[in-house]
């Protein structure tokens, strides 16, 4: 064996052999292939079924979209191989028989014929451009050796699909398939692919869109070689030839561009979203429309999540991307902003879970007034006596206030935070009651993400923008709270009533919010199991006329609720039961006398809790919900002081005072109470009756000319109360009117004492 082994060793062709092999492994060192094209690509943003909304070239502005063989049409592949390199999967990357018959046919017909080059020699010249010398196509053979050392066929003609050049800055056949017919490469029909296949060839003389002759004549040359080799049945190919070459130049999609923008990141090919390009589509026309409706300069921001598991469904961060008056690349949905009225059910929420309130409990919206602090109402009127309920669905800001100001704004602010809300502070400020009037700023996405606890048994889901973010939840509230809450909102109806069901039988369920000065108009709310974000407004932050969510952003939220189907409705947690509870106690039927419980609710409570009727928030309105007093036989009320023996002590509730002028005639307390006994007449009862004198109830004061002004004077039969006034809801400076405008007027006066009287008149 011995022998033998020298014999051979001593053979000088072996020796070359080694030498050779030795060399080339020197070279291969010494000049590695220059792979940096391949990782070079542009950047490519999916929706959820893989369908591209954007890219981005690469840093040299070249589109090239990353493929695999396994996402190409099979008819590419095929047409492809066939035509270029029909026995690639048995050369080495250098076919001598191909450079041979290349040759001979470039002499005997004094042109080139056919080129002699490998698919692999083709993708050489791609990574290593070279001139056309013998120097040149040898260093092109050699890096064909090189790159089949080094890479399996299967990743050579991956790489080739990414690199093959489609003419100017489009490299790749996906790149070319979206450019030329606006589809993946995958969907491409046996002519699509056939004329891809051969476009390489000369991108400039056969592009589609601007030559079509030529390539339908290169086109059916492939063509014919595919039915030659019996790739494709000839009677096929027959009636491919006679389909005629149409393509168009199309640009790259800007859908959810400022998404996309969001997400891109440097040496990242391909992101996958959970993007419904469909329903992104459809809601950013209606979004557009909208804006448009309103004004040139109005944008808008639209966000849809599935509630369940944060996917991020469609991103509409301004009403149109191209629109410079709109500013339409400021993304709103991440800019700061004041979210209004948007976070007051989570106040409500605060105050059932910490056992304040029910869902009906009473609570006043009345005007009051403590030193230079005047709240106002968005409409600027009262409704007296509402539920919590009621006050959420009309977005009342004085019964809400009356909840924070008996709760810890800190303790809520840290709740929200601990939820995934992002709550922006002014310079040097604390949380503060402005909190739910929209004294701090945060971003549509947290308030969408904080609305998912509503749907997710009080979790809140963190958004998922793309399928590589981990599902993330945030407790926000607990499970029952969070289903109280979501049932009230369900019943919102788009007059601004609300239905009677117990449980809302609507799928659609929201809360408005508008900020100061009109600047920002919002709708955060749900549609089955998606939670939806709209805003309405400058992304400049300059106040718009009349912009408000009920107006602007509420048609809006409704056009998008209905692009939704899905009618989920969380599970009941066994924490929530029905109750009937009274006014004005606020307690259950059972637990309170029959003739005390002035009116009843079938109300839903949240571990069995009917807490008793809060006070109002101001001191001076302190006021007890039972009278006690005794009875004479005649029926006459009387005082301790004055009662006869004869007399039966009764305890009667009644609503505050403060409440009387807005209260239905039965409830208030000179129904409720009766007669006075003469034996108690030298006694005057505490909070005596407040009237309005200067001015009577219904007066019509007629001008002479609509120039003139009417002067009226401010006079109670309590002149020596201290008394505040308001006019349509706002705060009236001096001791008179000055009217100068017609229209119908509502006067209040509010004594320190909680008595109240209010007339209506009108100017004319």
């Amino acid at each position: 064996m011995k022998v033998i082994i020298q014999r051979y060793i001593n053979k000088p062709f072996v020796i070359a052999i080694v030498l050779l092999l030795v060399a080339l492994k020197v070279l291969d060192l010494v000049f590695p292939l220059n792979l940096t094209k391949l990782t070079d690509s542009a950047t490519v943003v999916t929706d959820r079924n893989g369908e591209l909304l954007r890219a981005f070239s690469n840093q040299d502005y070249i589109w090239r979209f990353q493929v695999e063989q396994t996402s190409v049409s099979r008819h590419y592949i095929d047409a492809l191989l066939t035509y270029e390199d029909r026995y690639f999967y048995y050369h080495p990357g250098i076919n001598p028989l191909a450079l041979l018959r290349a040759f001979w046919q470039g002499i005997t017909s004094g042109k080139i014929v056919s080129g002699g080059s490998t698919l692999t020699m083709q993708l050489a010249r791609l990574l290593h451009p070279h001139d056309k010398s013998l120097v040149g196509k040898s260093q092109q053979m050699l890096r064909a050796l090189q790159l089949e050392w080094h890479f399996d066929k299967s990743q050579i003609l991956d790489m080739y699909l990414n690199l093959a050049p489609f003419g100017g800055v489009i490299e790749g056949v996906e790149a070319a398939s979206l450019t030329y017919f606006d589809k993946q490469s995958r969907n491409l029909t046996q002519a699509e692919a056939a004329l891809l296949a051969v476009l390489p060839q000369a991108p400039s003389r056969y592009r589609p869109d601007r030559y079509p002759d030529n390539a339908k004549k290169a086109r059916n040359k492939l063509l014919d070689r595919m039915a030659e080799y019996s790739v494709w049945p000839q009677q096929q190919v027959d009636e491919l030839k006679q389909l005629p070459v149409y393509a168009d130049y199309f640009t790259q999609p800007q859908i959810a561009p400022l998404l996309s923008r969001r997400l891109r990141q440097p040496q990242q090919s391909q992101i996958e979203t959970f993007i419904d390009k469909s329903l992104q589509q459809r809601l950013a026309f209606l979004t557009k429309q909208h804006a448009t409706q309103l004004g040139d300069e109005i944008s808008a921001a639209v966000m849809v999540m599935d509630g369940l598991n944060g996917e991020v469904l469609s991103y509409i961060g301004s009403a149109d991307f191209y629109s410079k008056p709109r500013k339409g690349q400021v993304d709103m949905i991440t800019a700061i902003r004041s979210p209004g009225s948007t976070l007051k059910p989570f106040v409500y929420a605060d105050a059932i879970e910490t056992g304040l309130i029910h869902e009906n409990s009473l609570l006043l919206d009345i005007p009051v007034v403590s030193g230079d602090y005047s709240p106002q109402n968005f409409s600027g009127g009262y409704a007296g006596a509402v539920s919590a309920k009621q006050a959420l669905l009309k977005s009342l800001n004085i019964p809400v206030l009356q909840l924070i100001n008996h709760g810890s704004v800190k303790s809520l602010a840290a709740k929200l935070e601990n939820a995934g809300i992002t709550l922006i502070w002014p310079e040097y400020a604390e949380a503060n009651q402005a909190l739910v009037l929209g004294g701090v700023g945060t971003r549509l996405e947290s308030l969408v993400q904080v609305y998912s606890s509503l749907l997710n048994q009080g979790m809140a889901v963190t958004p998922r923008f793309n399928q590589d973010q981990p599902s993330e939840t945030r407790f926000a509230m607990q499970p029952g709270v969070a289903w109280i809450m979501q049932n009230i909102l369900r019943q919102q109806q788009a007059d601004w009533q609300f239905e009677q069901q117990q449980i809302a039988t609507s799928a659609i369920g929201w809360k408005t919010g508008t900020s100061y000065d009109f600047r920002d108009a919002w709708v955060i709310g749900f549609s089955g199991k998606y939670i939806i974000g709209v805003w309405i407004g400058r992304a400049d932050a300059q106040p718009v006329f009349d912009n408000s969510g009920a107006q602007n952003a509420l048609p809006l939220f409704m056009q998008i609720a209905k692009q939704l189907e899905s009618d989920f409705k969380p599970n009941k947690p066994t924490s929530v039961s029905q109750a009937l509870t009274c006014w004005p106690s606020g307690k259950t039927l059972q637990t309170t006398a029959a003739h005390n419980c002035l009116a009843q609710q079938q109300s839903w409570l949240y571990n069995l809790q009917a807490p008793p009727s809060m006070n109002h928030h101001t001191a001076d309105f302190n006021e007890q919900l039972n009278i006690d007093y005794w009875v004479e036989p005649n029926g006459q009320r009387a005082y301790a002081s004055c009662a006869t023996a004869q007399a039966n002590k009764v305890s009667q509730a009644v609503f505050p005072k403060s409440l009387d002028i807005w209260l239905p005639t039965q409830w208030r307390r000179a129904n409720l109470l009766p007669k006075l006994s003469e034996h108690c007449g030298n006694l005057t009862e505490s909070n005596s009756e407040l009237l309005i004198t200067s001015v009577q109830d219904e007066s019509r004061f007629i001008r002479r000319n609509s120039t003139d002004t009417i002067q009226l004077e401010l006079i109670t039969n309590e002149p020596n109360q201290v008394v505040f006034w308001f006019l349509n809801g706002q705060p009236v400076k001096g001791d008179k009117l000055i009217l100068q405008k017609a229209g119908q007027y509502n006067l209040v006066a509010l004594a320190l004492s909680g008595a109240s009287d209010k007339v209506n008149f009108s100017v004319e």
